[in-house]
């Protein structure tokens, strides 16, 4: 399975990458396949009870970059996820490096597709030109069309009138705010470290025509690309059956 991945990714394998197995045993059968942003606890339990054994994950199986314990190695929560792989002989594959690496960027495609947006800007890859709105209309339309149950900030005025929307699942990082606000009247974010994009989005209006930024969540942001990345597999795998487990958006809001 890992060897046809590599093989049809249409990008190099790096020498070193997170990306690979992180649990179980490689050389098992793989009687199906599960395709997650995260592989929570629940997901496992979920993949195992429809028989699908090898789950490919975008983010870390045991909370950490490199998925090393650390000072969890005799954590019980730790340990009962562990548990849960070994007694369900799963086997569980990042999929993140490599996934982002392909070209146009197919978490923001998906995202965009989530939308209902088409229109991208030529020469501006992953900004989407909308129907004007005002950035608190554009957070409401965003609200409406994805499945967020409370991961939603909003920086910048509510007036904003928006025109052009920059999509940064994932990880947001301030490189990536300064460039595309250049070309955007805001940004669409993942997960934006709040010392880098949020307050350089505030600076803006001091010192430019204001922009702005929605914050939706990491995992309500990637969720639409790795439902993507299931039917990329399933083109390569036809033989298995390929199953998005989406994970629900894990805040909640008293306001939403």
């Amino acid at each position: 399975m890992a060897d046809r991945i590599r093989a049809n990714l249409g990008v190099a394998w790096r020498s070193q990458t997170v990306d690979g197995f992180r649990a179980g045993e490689p050389s098992t059968a793989v009687t199906g396949i599960a395709v997650t942003v995260l592989a929570t606890t629940d997901v496992l339990r979920r993949a195992a009870a429809a028989g699908q054994n090898l789950i490919i994950t975008q983010e870390p199986l045991y909370y950490a970059t490199n998925d090393d314990p650390g000072n969890r190695a005799k954590d019980p929560v730790y340990l009962a996820k562990k548990a849960l792989i070994d007694e369900q002989h799963l086997i569980v594959f990042r999929f993140t490096e490599h996934w982002n690496a392909r070209q146009p960027n197919e978490a923001a495609k998906a995202l965009a597709a989530a939308l209902k947006w088409t229109s991208e800007v030529s020469g501006a890859p992953q900004t989407y030109r909308i129907s004007e709105t005002s950035l608190e209309g554009l957070a409401a339309q965003v609200r409406s069309r994805l499945p967020i149950r409370g991961g939603l900030r909003i920086v910048g005025q509510a007036g904003l009138q928006v025109r052009t929307v920059y999509l940064a699942p994932g990880t947001t990082s301030l490189a990536m705010a300064v460039t595309s606000l250049q070309k955007a009247d805001a940004v669409l974010a993942g997960e934006p470290r709040e010392w880098e994009a949020v307050p350089y989005t505030l600076d803006t209006w001091s010192s430019n025509p204001g922009k702005g930024l929605i914050a939706i969540g990491r995992m309500v942001s990637e969720g639409p690309g790795m439902s993507a990345c299931a039917a990329w597999l399933r083109s390569i795998v036809p033989e298995v059956r390929v199953e998005s487990l989406p994970v629900m958006d894990p805040y909640w809001s008293v306001n939403a």
